[in-house]
C-alpha cells in the first residue's frame, strides 16, 4: 500500500498541491496560456479536484484541475507514474466533462471545446517529443476534419530541454526537476512553500490521503471477495461434476449456500 508523503514534503508536481496552487486564478490563467501559447483574458473560477459522478455507473472521477473560459472547458492533470492508460483515461475524462455540460442543459451543438492537458513527468509514448498533440483523424484522408472540439495535449516533461519556448521549457523543467529558474516557476515555488505554512491544508491533506488509502484499501477488500467467490464456484462446479456428494455436502464443503450449489447445478445440465 503506497504511504502518503509527508505534508512538508509536498511540491508543485503533487497531486495535492498541484490542485492547491492552482485555484489561485492568475496562476491557473499563466499556466494554461503557458501550456497553450495564446492568451486567456478570463478563466472562471477554477475548481480543484472536481469530482463526477455519473448517474449511470459507480465509477467517478476527480479532475485535478478544471476550469472554464468563454468558449472553451479545460481539464489539467499532474501525472507522476505511469499507469500506461493515458488514452483511456483522457477518453473518460473527455467524456464525462461532456455529460457535466450536457446535464447542465446545453444541446450537442452548444458544447464547448474542451482541451485535457496531462503533464506527465515520464514519457507516456516513448518518442521523446515534448508536447504529444493528438486529434482525432480519418484514416482513409487525413485532411478529414471531425470538427468534435476535443483535443487531448500530453506533455512530456523529461523533454523539456528539446522545447523551443522558453517560458514553457522553463515551466515543464520545474515540472520535472523542482527547480525554479523563471519568474513564473519561481512564484510557483514560493506560493508552495506558503502553502504548506497553512495548517488548515496540512488537515485536509491528511482527510485527502485517508480517504483515497480508504478507497483502495476498500477497493482490494471487494478484489479478494469476488476472487474468493468465484473459487468457490470453480469448486462447486467440479464437485457436481464428480456426482459423489449431495448438493448439502457440496454447499458445507466450499462455503456456498444451498441455494447457489443447486442453481449451479441447474445450468450445469441445461
Amino acid at each position: 500500500m503506497k504511504t502518503l508523503k509527508p505534508f512538508e514534503e509536498l511540491t508543485y508536481h503533487d497531486d495535492f498541491m498541484f490542485g492547491i496552487v492552482m485555484q489561485d486564478k492568475e496562476i491557473c490563467r499563466e499556466a494554461l496560456e503557458c501550456l497553450l501559447g495564446v492568451k486567456i483574458k478570463w478563466i472562471k473560477y477554477p475548481e480543484p479536484q472536481k469530482r463526477f459522478d455519473p448517474l449511470y455507473t459507480s465509477h467517478g472521477i476527480r479532475l485535478d484541475v478544471y476550469v472554464e473560459d468563454g468558449n472553451r472547458i479545460y481539464d489539467v492533470e499532474i501525472q507522476n507514474r505511469d499507469e500506461h492508460d493515458i488514452g483511456k483515461r483522457s477518453r473518460y475524462y473527455q467524456s464525462m466533462m461532456d455529460m457535466d455540460s450536457l446535464l447542465k442543459g446545453q444541446n450537442y451543438e452548444d458544447l464547448k471545446e474542451s482541451i485535457v492537458i496531462f503533464l506527465c513527468r515520464f514519457d507516456p509514448f516513448k518518442k521523446q517529443i515534448p508536447c504529444y498533440n493528438v486529434r482525432r483523424i480519418c484514416q482513409e484522408d487525413s485532411g478529414v476534419n471531425l470538427n468534435d472540439a476535443a483535443t487531448l495535449k500530453v506533455f512530456n516533461c523529461t523533454a523539456y530541454e528539446k522545447v523551443e519556448n522558453e517560458g514553457l521549457r522553463a515551466f515543464l523543467k520545474f515540472i520535472q526537476t523542482d527547480k525554479a529558474e523563471s519568474n513564473f516557476t519561481r512564484r510557483l515555488d514560493a506560493m508552495v512553500e506558503r502553502k504548506k505554512k497553512i495548517e488548515e491544508l496540512r488537515q485536509t491533506y491528511l482527510s485527502w490521503g485517508l480517504h483515497d488509502h480508504d478507497v483502495r484499501r476498500e477497493g482490494i477488500r471487494e478484489g479478494m471477495e469476488k476472487g474468493a467467490e468465484k473459487n468457490k464456484i470453480e469448486n462447486a462446479k467440479n464437485l457436481l461434476a464428480m456426482n459423489l456428494l449431495t448438493h448439502e455436502q457440496i454447499a458445507q464443503a466450499v462455503g456456498l449456500s444451498l441455494e447457489k450449489v443447486e442453481d449451479l447445478s441447474k445450468k450445469s445440465t441445461n
